[in-house]
Parts: C-alpha cells; structure tokens; sequence
C-alpha cells in the first residue's frame, strides 16, 4: 500500500536469546491482554524453528533465511553476445569449421548426437568461425563480427558466382571472411560477453529476508545453486467446531454454512504457516480433548504429531457451552494469554500443550472475530515461530470520528484519498466488510478524531 510509512518495530532485530528470555510459556497468565500486549506475548512464545534447505522449484515465495553468494561466474565462460563470427587478429579472415569426429560415417552414427560435431575451440590470428549468440568463443577471439557484417569469399573461384545463403552455398573451410563495413572500427572483445561480466563468483546474489520470486529462483540458478536456505513454516493443525455448521448447500433455520473451513486455511498459508490438517471436532470439552489425544484413522494424536502449532475456532466464552478453556487445563496445558481486550475476538486464547507440545491458539467462532483474532495476535506468533521480526503496523491519518468504547478495536476499513475510514459492516459475524477492506483499523480505547494518525494492519492478500 503506498504511501503508508513503517512504523518502528522495537523487536525487529532481537535474536532468538533475547526472544527466549521473553517467553511467557512459565509467565503467570495474562488475561484480558491489551491489543499490543497480546501481540508481543504471542510473538515471543514458540521456539524459532531451524531454517531449512529446499531446491529451487520449491522456493517460490518462500522467506531467504540467509544471504546467499553466487557459487560461480556468470557467465562462466566467454559467450557470444551477437550471432555473427568469432575472429582472431586483423582481417580478413580464414573460415575454420566444426570438424565430424569420425572421417568413418559408420563410427559417427555411434557417437551421442551432441558428440558427432567437434567445434572450433581455438583460433589463430587470421582465423574466423561461425558463432550465435550464447555459444562459447573460440580462445584466442578478438571479437565477435556481427553476421550483417561478414561478406564471405569461397576459395573456389567457380563458386564465387554461386548464391550464398539460407538457399544457397554455405560457408564452407578455408572461404575468407571480409568486413563489409572497413571504415566501422571493430574493438577488442566487441560483442564478446567475459567471464564474469554480469557477476562475480562470491558476488552477493540475494539478501537474507527476501520472499522469493520467479527471477530470484531463476538468478539463483544461472549463479549455480541448486538449494536454497528458507525459513521453515510451522506446522498448523486447524480444529473446527461442528455447532450448527453445513459445508455445502443453503443452510436452514439456526443453521449456517461453514466460512471458516475455507478462510483459516488460506489465510494461516498467506501468514506463512503450513497447514497439515484441517479436522472437524464434536463439541464439548471431551470433543476437544478427544481430538488431542485420540488417533483418527490410526494416525498419531495431536499431542505426538509433528504440529508446532494448533488453531481452534469456537468454545472460547465464558458461557455454559464454552469448552476450550476447561479442555486445555484438563490436558495440563498452560494458559500464557486468557482473552484479549480487543472487539471484536475477545475471547482469543493462547496455551502452551505440556511436554513442550504446541502452542495452541483458540479463536472465537464467529468469522469476523477468528479472521482479527488471527491475523493480529495469529500473526504474531506465526512470525515469531519462523524467527522474523513482529509484523509491522503503519499508521495512516483517520478519516472520520469513532468513538471510545473502553476497548481496542481492530476492524476492517478501506484507504481514501490517503485517509483510512471503517468498512460500514464490522459485526463479528459480518465478512463483506472484511471481502472488500484494504487494511484492519486498530481504533484507540479512547476513539479516535478525523485527522489522527492511527494504526493500520496490512492484509496480507493485499500485497
């Protein structure tokens, strides 16, 4: 989004000690957690995960964990950069060609197709021979010749009179070629591509932090790497409630169509995490603690899985049918944050599993309150599992008055003639709003005046 300027990250260069110091998985509970609080405990409870090694076919927007330096020169060996002639010395020239590797055509029909031909891989002053662009020059070149420029003569006075060309004689060992054009000067290495000449080897290629493109895959390669080191994404393992939920079709009375079966998913992988299962769950304390422990389909359980983190949606109340809470304490897990004073997605709760288990991050149920709750305080801890630095926020001036309600507000909003104003739908359950926004709004417990500079949120399918 131009024109929005960073806002300072304290935590940007902490390393991982420094994060570890700071975990809260053996602090006393934090309920109701300001905005921002929430947010830096979340970032500094899960251990930084080891980067990792993938080939480049796998790198794609992938994050650079370190800088990397090109393995060899590019290019790696002296090219032409024009199809033309090499020559050596001053013209005009001798025509020297590629040569069969056997006079026997019965021993050539043996050879490798690419093994039949043996080029010219050296030239004596006075010589020339035919290159396209990209094939390696003779040693001893001087320049390359463009091919306009070359006027060959046969050494067969008969043949002179012959047409030349696509349609006609071809070069052929021992013609002269000419300069068509003496007066034009031509200068040593011209249209000669050195070693090097783009990049040195040891040259820095890519710098640690990048998200990776096409063309840094593909710079990658040409400088002769055939891994790159990436961050690892964590493992996430989602659990979705049941209550009154239908994944297809139009829902009836009291019932609603699952949003969040679709839109958790998606948004953990645009966050940067690898979601490896997305699991229905019965409701109800037992239907939680079920699904920690118990092996669906002869798998392992939650607990032994290789999941470094578990997202939950729904039960995180305080009312009679809000369960997550009493499931987490009965599997002996660590309440590091109780509820978040934040609207919507107050109920947001983060726990640590025992045994060094996964961090779980219980949300609401509603779509609203699960899509703030995970993208402020689910950012964070996201990002502090694969080691970068706590996701910025920028601030933007407030295009209108809100008015304080005691608690911070993350809602969706949308960008105006540099101003930020809230999307008219923002509901818990409300998702139009959240479909069209340009950015999430954190608006002050005191509200906020038109004019203000006020906190913003980048969605990360917004670029």
């Amino acid at each position: 989004m131009p024109g929005l300027p960073h806002q300072h990250d304290p935590t940007a260069h902490e390393d991982d000690d420094q994060r570890e110091n700071r975990s809260a998985a053996s602090e006393p509970t934090v309920r109701w957690a300001s905005w921002d609080e929430a947010r830096r405990i979340a970032y500094g409870t899960p251990h930084s995960l080891p980067n990792i090694l993938l080939p480049l076919a796998k790198c794609l927007d992938e994050i650079l964990a370190e800088s990397v330096t090109a393995e060899m020169p590019v290019p790696h060996y002296p090219s032409a950069a024009a199809d033309g002639w090499a020559v050596a010395g001053e013209g005009p020239w001798r025509i020297r060609m590629p040569r069969p590797a056997e006079t026997d055509e019965r021993l050539l029909l043996t050879l490798p197709p690419d093994q039949r031909i043996l080029p010219v891989v050296e030239l004596t002053p006075g010589e020339a021979t035919h290159v396209n662009a990209g094939d390696a020059v003779p040693f001893g070149t001087r320049a390359v010749l463009e091919a306009h420029r070359g006027h060959v003569v046969p050494a067969d006075p008969a043949a002179r009179d012959m047409p030349t060309g696509e349609h006609g004689r071809g070069p052929e060992e021992g013609d002269t070629l000419e300069d068509a054009t003496p007066a034009a000067t031509l200068v040593k290495n011209q249209d000669v591509r050195a070693v090097g000449e783009e990049i040195e080897q040891g040259d820095l290629l890519l710098r640690a932090g990048r998200k990776l493109n096409p063309a840094h895959l593909g710079l990658a390669a040409s400088a002769g790497h055939d891994m790159l080191p990436v961050r690892r994404r964590p493992r996430v393992t989602v659990l979705l409630g049941f209550a009154n939920v239908v994944e297809d079709g139009i829902p009836g009375p009291g019932e609603v169509r699952d949003v969040l079966g679709l839109q958790l998913p998606a948004a953990l992988r645009e966050l940067g995490a690898n979601v490896d299962q997305v699991r229905r769950v019965a409701d109800g304390a037992d239907g939680m603690i079920s699904a920690f422990t118990e092996a669906p389909m002869g798998a392992s359980s939650l607990l032994d899985a290789r999941a470094e983190i578990v997202v939950s949606t729904g039960g995180t109340g305080h009312g009679e049918d809000d369960h997550v809470r009493k499931a987490l304490e009965d599997l002996g897990a660590h309440l590091i944050i109780d509820g978040v004073a934040q609207e919507p997605a107050h109920g947001v709760i983060v726990a640590q599993l025992p045994d060094d288990g996964p961090v779980v991050l219980a949300l609401p149920g509603s779509p609203l309150s699960a899509m703030t709750g995970l993208l402020s305080v689910g950012h964070a801890l996201i990002a502090g599992a694969k080691g970068e630095a706590m996701p910025f926020t920028r601030r933007v001036t407030a295009g209108q008055d809100l008015e304080a309600t005691g608690r911070t507000r993350v809602i969706p909003a949308y960008l105006q003639d540099g101003r930020v104003l809230p999307e008219p739908t923002v509901g818990p359950t409300m998702l139009s709003g959240l479909a069209h926004a340009d950015v999430l709004l954190v608006v002050p417990e005191d509200g906020m005046s038109a004019g203000q500079d006020v906190e913003v949120i980048p969605l990360p399918w917004r670029g």
